[in-house]
């Protein structure tokens, strides 16, 4: 099974993350309460940061520091600021024409400067957005985006460590797990504590496996084994589903990644503008009363609908351009790897092949080092049997 270039699945998956993220709430934007898959949208979350985990250790391993995260605030931070922009000049504007009240311009400045910085210190503007569910608040996607900030120089930085290989991200991986189910059980814990473990255990699981990626079983029977131990772990408390879901999460995306022949987003990824717009497009059509005048579901389904345009243009017009900026400071060589040689190809490529359009800003040829590797080892076979492609 090959994986170089574009061939896989991982931003497909990315998107259909996203598309929970925008179910999800599009029952609390109608109604205040969660749908009926409570927790769909925290899922989705934590689906993120482990793939995200598992490309970024494979992209600090290429470059210093500083190009690393040069590339990594050039695929967050301008389309965040767009999103700003967008909401500020148009979306809550606009919801002012719809209640016949007067727009806030200064509030609306304050809000693209007080919340620049990724951490959301401003909700509304001027007292919008008004007559809904979550009035005063137009965005609910974002508060996620500091701890992803704060995980890629973290582990940006122990990926550096001499010695940080596998033992070490298992430990981290497990007491972030620990940590996280402790805290749910107890409910100890202040402020953002839970969510920083939560997701930092995901993240870590991703790490992980990309430290081990030379021995990540292909077969279905790996495959159909993880399925099994997260829906079973969806089923229980909370605290268990944390305690033992972030490495098999992780290992299940991935290996559908590697495995699904669905090829959307393959070469133009749209996650992310999916997740950070959808929410204030939603909020400006509760405004209008949509929810009430179409019903919940069909409501989810318009809330995609109108979500992808937006998330299309965010791609072609600001993320795009944006990692073309990567260049201006070259990338240098990164720490050398601690975590063991490069194992077969098709996991071997993944690190590399899907950093090359998920993690665009890498600034590697995605396909050279696989073809490279592919001219050199065999492929693994879905069955594990070496094989040539």
């Amino acid at each position: 099974m090959r994986l170089a270039g574009h061939d896989n699945a991982l931003n497909a998956i990315r998107l259909l993350l996203a598309v929970f993220v925008v179910i999800d709430h599009s029952y609390k934007a109608a109604t205040g309460r969660p749908g009926p898959w409570v927790h769909m949208g925290d899922f989705a979350v934590e689906g993120f940061f482990a793939i995200s985990g598992y490309l970024i250790a494979g992209s600090r391993s290429r470059m210093s520091m500083g190009s690393f995260l040069w590339r990594r605030a050039l695929r967050l931070m301008p389309a965040y600021w767009a999103l700003l922009f967008f909401t500020a000049l148009v979306v809550a504007p606009l919801s002012t024409e719809l209640t016949r009240s007067s727009y806030d311009w200064a509030s609306g400045a304050g809000y693209v400067v007080n919340n620049s910085l990724l951490f959301t210190t401003q909700m509304g503007i001027g007292g919008t957005p008004e007559g809904v569910a979550y009035f005063g608040l137009w965005n609910a996607s974002t508060w996620s985006l500091p701890f992803e900030a704060a995980a890629y120089v973290m582990f940006g930085l122990l990926l550096a460590m001499p010695g940080f290989g596998r033992r070490p991200a298992a430990v981290a991986c497990v007491a972030l797990s620990a940590a996280t189910a402790a805290q749910h059980a107890t409910g100890l814990g202040v402020n953002v504590t839970p969510d920083l473990t939560r997701l930092w255990s995901f993240f870590a699981a991703g790490v992980l496996l990309w430290s081990l990626r030379d021995r990540l079983p292909m077969s279905l029977t790996a495959g159909a084994g993880a399925c099994t131990l997260v829906l079973g772990t969806l089923l229980l408390d909370r605290a268990t589903y944390f305690a033992i879901a972030p490495v098999a999460v992780t290992f299940l995306l991935l290996w559908l990644g590697a495995r699904l022949p669905v090829r959307v987003g393959a070469r133009n990824d749209i996650s992310y503008g999916v997740y950070l717009f959808a929410f204030p497009l939603q909020q400006l059509m509760a405004v209008a009363g949509v929810p009430s005048a179409v019903g919940l579901e069909w409501f989810a389904v318009l809330s995609v609908a109108v979500t992808v345009p937006v998330a299309w243009a965010s791609w072609l017009l600001i993320e795009q351009p944006a990692m073309r900026l990567r260049r201006l400071i070259p990338t240098t060589p990164g720490p050398a790897p601690s975590v063991g040689a490069p194992g077969p190809v098709a996991w071997a490529c993944l690190g590399t092949a899907v950093n090359g359009h998920a993690e665009r800003s890498s600034g590697i040829d995605p396909t050279s080092e696989c073809a490279a590797s592919a001219r050199q080892s065999p492929q693994m076979s879905p069955k594990g049997r070496s094989e040539r492609g």
